[in-house]
Parts: C-alpha cells; sequence; structure tokens
C-alpha cells in the first residue's frame, strides 16, 4: 500500500496492490485496488463481501449439483422402466432452465456472521461426498 513514487516498487511486488485516490499517477497505475475514500474501512467491507459471495456461490452449487443428479436419476429411471421417453431433450432444457430461477436468489442469501469470521476454503472432499452419496462407486464413471 503506497501514494508515493518511492512506494511504487512495494505496490507492484505485492499481490494486491493498493493505493488511494490523492496518490502520484503511477502509484494509482501499479495499483490493483485504488481507494476513493480516505478509510481502510472499506478494505474490510470489501472482503466481507468477498466471503459472503464465496459462501452463497457454494450454497448455490451445492443445491444445484443436488437437484440436478435427482432430476438425472428420475429420468434414467423413468427412461428404462417406459417404453417412450418420459421428456424430450428440449423439454428437460427447459425444465432445467425454468428451476434455475429459485436458485439465483441464493446470491442474496443470508450468511451466518460465525462463517464470516473466518477465511473459507473451496472444499471439493464435500463436494465429492454429495456426489458419492448420489452416484455410489459401484455405478462407475
Amino acid at each position: 500500500m503506497g501514494d508515493g513514487i518511492n512506494d511504487v516498487a512495494a505496490i507492484n511486488a505485492a499481490d494486491v496492490g493498493i493505493s488511494t485516490n490523492n496518490a502520484v499517477d503511477v502509484a494509482k497505475e501499479a495499483a490493483d485496488v485504488v481507494l476513493l475514500e480516505k478509510d481502510l474501512a472499506v478494505l474490510n467491507a470489501g472482503i466481507i463481501e468477498g466471503r459472503r459471495t464465496f459462501l452463497n456461490t457454494l450454497k448455490y452449487i451445492y443445491t444445484n449439483t443436488s437437484a440436478t443428479f435427482g432430476n438425472m436419476f428420475s429420468m434414467a429411471g423413468a427412461s428404462l422402466i417406459l417404453p417412450f421417453l418420459p421428456m424430450l431433450p428440449q423439454q428437460i432444457l427447459m425444465t432445467n432452465f425454468l428451476t434455475d430461477f429459485p436458485y439465483m436468489t441464493v446470491a442474496g442469501d443470508n450468511v451466518d456472521e460465525d462463517e464470516l469470521k473466518v477465511p473459507q476454503k473451496w472444499n471439493l472432499k464435500q463436494l465429492k461426498k454429495l456426489y458419492d452419496r448420489f452416484w455410489p462407486p459401484q455405478f462407475g464413471l
């Protein structure tokens, strides 16, 4: 973080370079983030909002994945039992499209304050556990 010419090297070397709006032009160009206010609370608010977005994205992925598996298995099971196709491909795509509308509300969903205090990580093992519950290894794939 810096606002002068002497800070440009540090801003370039940082993972995320930060400068202020009243900094010299070279420092503002080198920075990834230029603060328009003279308050570091803006950074804290940005971090909290990023964590909230990440957690809501995970909710969307888990919800959509489980619903898609349910739709897939019901169509596969119906295809095995019925002598005709239960739905045309266009109907399946339209169903998937229409069921995504309620999932869009997850973007503005509330997040537990305890989860916002600590950075979260992308946990592929949890997604694999969800996958294995709906598609056990004995089925292949």
